[in-house]
């Protein structure tokens, strides 16, 4: 699934989401949960990992069906 869908370590995250993290081997993948803005970790192996995007999700502080923290604030 490489492609548009797949991230390297350091690059900024564009979409929040479940993201696999798969090794060179495709041994051992696992997923996490990554936020628009930040980087994607480093990998313990530092060699062959990248980041596969699964779901998308829109973080709450920013879905406009929710109240989020800037909201409660200016209320």
């Amino acid at each position: 699934m490489a492609g548009d869908n797949s991230f390297k370590p350091g690059e900024i995250v564009k979409t929040s989401g479940i993201y696999s993290v798969v090794h060179d081997d495709g041994k051992d993948t696992f997923e996490v949960t990554c936020v628009e803005g930040e980087h994607f970790p480093p990998t313990r192996s530092g060699k062959g990992a990248h980041f596969e995007l699964k779901y998308a999700a829109t973080h709450a502080h920013r879905h406009g069906e929710l109240k989020g923290s800037e909201a409660r604030q200016n209320a």
